[in-house]
């Protein structure tokens, strides 16, 4: 299919302010981006009358769990479902994404990991609606636990080891994942007291990065406390969730990886412990500290050149799918950025998070068609994103998945 954007301000995902233009897409590629694209390119196009609108890069989020059970249009704090159930809530957690903007997403971690497998051919082939998708393991934690259960004892209580380690990693590149996460460090917010504490000695990360690099897989490491910070920099790991605790020398060692590692600090999870559980979070679960010491530490990153990127840690009932376009507000809010730094990193950075750098993120001529149309300028009001019925157009690999008017 041909098709002609006309009428539309181009943000472009550099960061740079929106221009006028015309957009023409051939296929799955944008082929012109002009302020005028010539008739004869148009000829047999199909027209979208942008209104005045804002034409963006598809969305990217960096850290979402597909497989964990809750969007916002079904809520659940199960964790023990089938497997066929496990499938079906992948498949529809892929569909909101898409619903919502989020054109392509990085796992962060499943508990079923070859739903997510699954899920990402049937989503790129087309036949079910969906993100592209790195598909990720379950989270390797201490003593390397079954898949849905976290256990946070720390390195000296636990039986897993070098070769434990990188079976794991072996066992889940075989399965098809393209990213295995580990927990680098514990989660106050899950058992109280343990966001400092390491999961894994320096020795079995180094046997997870060297398995990794074998089976072709990428590593992500959850990580709040300093030292599993500079681990996770030291042992090669791509991205990074949290980053809470960092101190100078895991800022240090960030700064000098920045140009082969991503930082999600998942505002949104954060968000959502202290104002959407249910609840007030009691005081060894640290979610205050824990908002406080990455609204720090996230400039700090920015100022050093590291690449930050959104993704709340969204999926769970508290911090549904579909929700996660409030974490470019949160970036707004908590971390100083503007609303073009926000976008910019949810759509260059986010390709280059995806490792497609060179093709997609940004509206250029050669890239992948992904992308959204707004009603509305969000770069003056960034939770424009966040209500659904303002993305008119959302387009992903060229073809129309909302054409609305």
């Amino acid at each position: 299919m041909t098709l002609l954007f006309t009428d539309v301000h181009v943000f472009d995902g550099t960061g740079r302010d929106p221009f006028p233009a015309q957009v023409l897409v051939e296929g799955n590629r944008i082929t012109a981006v002009a302020e005028r694209v010539p008739r004869d390119l148009t000829a047999e196009a199909r027209v979208i009358d942008g209104g005045g609108g804002t034409l963006l890069p598809g969305l990217v989020d960096a850290h979402t769990h597909l497989g964990f059970g809750s969007t916002v249009e079904h809520l659940s704090r199960r964790r023990d479902e089938p497997p066929e159930e496990k499938a079906l809530l992948v498949a529809h957690a892929g569909r909101v994404l898409l619903d919502h903007g989020i054109t392509s997403a990085y796992s962060g971690g499943n508990r079923l990991p070859g739903t997510e497998v699954a899920a990402r051919k049937a989503f790129a082939e087309g036949w079910l609606p969906g993100p592209r998708l790195k598909a990720a393991s379950w989270e390797g934690s201490a003593g390397m636990v079954e898949p849905g259960v976290y256990d946070f004892p720390g390195v000296d209580h636990r039986a897993s080891d070098p070769e434990s380690v990188a079976r794991f990693v072996s066992d889940m590149a075989q399965l098809g994942v393209d990213i295995v996460k580990l927990s680098l460090s514990g989660e106050s917010a899950v058992v109280q007291g343990t966001s400092r504490v390491l999961q894994f000695t320096d020795e079995e990360v180094a046997a997870a990065a060297h398995t990794a690099e074998k089976h072709g897989v990428w590593l992500t490491a959850h990580a709040h406390a300093a030292e599993s910070v500079k681990m996770a920099v030291r042992h090669g790991i791509r991205a990074v969730y949290h980053c809470t605790f960092a101190d100078e020398e895991a800022l240090d060692l960030l700064q000098a990886a920045r140009d082969r590692i991503f930082v999600a600090p998942t505002p949104g999870i954060i968000h959502a412990n202290l104002h959407e559980a249910g609840s007030e979070p009691e005081p060894g679960m640290e979610v205050e500290a824990t908002r406080d010491a990455v609204r720090a530490v996230v400039p700090e990153l920015v100022a050093r050149g590291v690449r930050v990127v959104p993704g709340g840690d969204y999926g769970f009932a508290w911090n549904p799918v579909g929700r996660n376009l409030r974490d470019l507000e949160l970036f707004v809010d908590w971390f100083g950025f503007t609303p073009a730094e926000a976008l910019r990193a949810a759509t260059e950075y986010g390709g280059q998070v995806m490792g497609l750098g060179d093709e997609l993120g940004l509206v250029r001529e050669g890239y992948l068609a992904d992308l959204v149309l707004v009603d509305g300028d969000p770069l003056a009001d960034i939770r424009l994103l966040q209500d659904r019925d303002r993305l008119r157009v959302i387009m992903k690999d060229g073809v129309l998945h909302k054409a609305a008017g």
